[in-house]
């Protein structure tokens, strides 16, 4: 009988039976082919799973420039914050500090007075007051002029131990003291303010000069440094400050003519250059 007579005699559940029992042995040999079970059948990768993974698209420049400027404006913003913090602390310290201090200084000068050492001449000469900070309009003539072109008053005579001249070597200053620190006084040289210490004297030794006019005694007085000495002469007798600082102030801040307990020297003049609506103020130690 042919295999495909056999066929046709056998029963549907026969030919089930059959499938199921070739099943049964391929299975079988698959297993003794791979030794460890189904565990270790090769896995079938479909067509999909084949395919490349498509990259991420990367940002255009647009993108980046936006986020450049959005990272730039969160700095900015920060800086202009902590700035602002800043500011408001330190006008509160200014202000702290304006309100703990005195309105006139120790030396005699009234409040509303200005520091001496202005190059615009009085607006008041009669009352011989220093000269505003602010010239008059039109500007003054005598901006720039040199001493010999003014007609000097008579100089004071000094005390035995009053100042009697100024060198600073480091900026080639030397240069006659008188007494006052007035308009006119101040243009026959270096004043002394009246009522201030002596050279050597415990206290405050205040002088002032022109930076910009008669003669500009102290137009190198900005690069006189930290450290440099400054002499002081009363007659034959010298005495030797040591600077030890520098600042600037509006000219009205009476504190450089305040008094000292400490034997020391204050230097005042004009500042910045023919501009002059500050004061330069040099302060220095006594050395010897």
């Amino acid at each position: 009988m042919s295999d495909s007579h056999s066929l046709d005699d056998l029963s549907l559940a026969e030919l089930e039976a059959l499938v199921e029992q070739k099943r049964r042995i391929e299975r079988a040999r698959q297993f003794a082919e791979n030794g460890e079970g189904r565990r270790f059948r090769p896995v079938t990768v479909s067509a999909s799973d084949s395919k490349p993974r498509a990259r991420r698209k990367p940002k255009s420049l647009f993108d980046r420039v936006l986020f450049l400027v959005e990272v730039v404006a969160v700095v900015g913003l920060i800086a202009i914050s902590a700035t602002a913090f800043l500011n408001l602390q330190t006008q509160n310290q200014e202000s702290a500090q304006a309100a703990r201090a005195p309105v006139a200084s120790a030396a005699g000068v009234p409040a509303g007075q200005e520091l001496p050492g202005s190059s615009f001449p009085p607006a008041n000469p009669v009352n011989e007051l220093p000269g505003s900070s602010f010239p008059p309009e039109p500007a003054p003539a005598a901006l720039g002029l040199q001493l010999k072109s003014i007609a000097a008053l008579p100089v004071p005579t000094p005390g035995p131990r009053s100042p009697t001249r100024i060198v600073i070597p480091a900026i080639g200053v030397d240069w006659p003291v008188v007494q006052g620190d007035s308009w006119e006084e101040l243009k026959q040289g270096i004043g002394q303010r009246i009522g201030a210490a002596n050279p050597g004297e415990r206290g405050n030794l205040i002088l002032s000069g022109h930076n910009d006019v008669y003669g500009e005694p102290f137009r190198d007085l900005e690069k006189l440094e930290v450290g440099k000495e400054i002499l002081v002469y009363a007659g034959q007798n010298a005495f030797r400050y040591v600077v030890k600082a520098r600042r600037i102030v509006t000219p009205n801040d009476l504190s450089p003519l305040a008094v000292s307990r400490n034997p020391i020297i204050t230097l005042i003049t004009c500042t910045p250059y023919r501009i002059d609506t500050h004061r330069l103020i040099v302060v220095g130690e006594l050395a010897n």
